[in-house]
């Protein structure tokens, strides 16, 4: 279990390699995934690592990236 699970879940769940950050049903979708893997995350931290993420990952943002800048932005290891 850990971030690769994250990123795995989200290669099942994704229809493509990229994270779009305009569409919230993706990200949504990735709240919902990081909070399954790490239950002791905060709404508002996960929230926030996503909004970071968005702005620090340049379009097209890369599946991998994104999932290795929200380890980043939590802490995660």
């Amino acid at each position: 279990m850990g971030w690769n699970e994250v990123d795995n879940k989200l290669k099942k769940g994704m229809d493509s390699n990229f994270v779009s950050c305009d569409e919230q049903y993706e990200l949504d979708y990735i709240k919902k995934v990081v909070k399954e893997e790490f239950p002791s995350f905060s709404d508002a931290n996960i929230d926030n690592a996503l909004k970071s993420c968005c702005n620090k990952v340049s379009a097209p943002r890369p599946r991998g990236d994104y999932v290795k800048c929200l380890q980043k932005e939590l802490g995660g290891n």
